[in-house]
């Protein structure tokens, strides 16, 4: 069904799938929405809590200033805490969402899993900051469809999707469910604002954390997976050998996160 939840002014788009416990709440990356997640939550046991965070997909569009991880910790507070959620999965931007908000409230969740966390306390991986720059650059000078295309094809040509169409078609039905208006903001915003500049608040999370990362991902570094892993003290860590490994054992990644929320 179909909610809002307010947080900090601005209404969020909240989708609630399944019932009973644990509530999971999942938190999509930047410049996705609800919308990819919502193929995976079928998957995961009893109740989940989907939602786009502000500026993303059907949530509202804050005024300028509004998009620094401190927001996003803010919107996945909102949002978890409406429908008390108990254990958490964050991708990208949710990851970094979720570890801003444990810096505050380390014993928030019961369980976390951390899937793909970006960059800790510096900007890494200029080709993918030029990518999401570029992102930005072409939702405000086309209409939604020309600048989906555009990204597509800038995409088709870095080798983003090689080997796996159906991520493409993902990656381009969430281009066209883009909010257009208040993406190019938030990605500039969310570029220049690391989810932690220490990593030591981090030894308080006491909840048991599954933290995915993937070898050869400029975004997503191996680095700063295993730096979690070993900072979190009831961490562990699936590492992939590359982005392709990852994409081609979807099945086993979705069936052993659902065995970590469940177990």
């Amino acid at each position: 069904m179909g909610e809002w939840v307010e947080s900090g002014g601005v209404r969020l788009a909240v989708e609630v799938l399944g019932e009973g416990d644990p509530v999971t709440v999942m938190a999509h990356g930047l410049t996705q929405s609800r919308f990819e997640l919502r193929l995976f939550a079928p998957f995961m046991p009893a109740t989940k809590v989907l939602f786009d965070f502000r500026g993303h997909g059907e949530s509202e569009r804050p005024g300028p200033g509004s998009y620094g991880m401190e927001d996003f910790a803010a919107d996945l507070e909102a949002v978890s805490d409406a429908f008390a959620a108990t254990t958490l999965i964050g991708a990208s931007l949710g990851a970094g969402a979720a570890l801003r908000l444990l810096r505050r409230r380390p014993d928030r969740f019961e369980k976390l899993v951390i899937l793909l966390p970006a960059r800790l306390e510096s900007p890494e991986g200029d080709g993918a900051r030029a990518r999401l720059l570029r992102v930005a650059d072409h939702l405000e000078r086309y209409p939604i469809e020309e600048a989906a295309q555009r990204i597509l094809a800038a995409e088709d040509a870095d080798g983003v999707f090689d080997g796996s169409p159906g991520g493409r078609e993902v990656r381009r039905q969430g281009l066209l469910r883009m909010n257009r208006d208040g993406m190019p903001s938030a990605i500039r915003q969310a570029l220049g604002d690391p989810p932690l500049t220490d990593a030591e608040p981090l030894r308080l999370v006491r909840a048991p954390t599954l933290v995915i990362g993937q070898e050869g991902d400029p975004v997503h570094t191996a680095r700063v997976a295993r730096e979690l892993a070993e900072t979190l003290p009831n961490a562990e860590l699936l590492m992939f050998p590359d982005p392709f490994a990852m994409m081609q054992d979807i099945p086993r990644l979705v069936g052993r996160i659902g065995a970590f929320i469940a177990g």
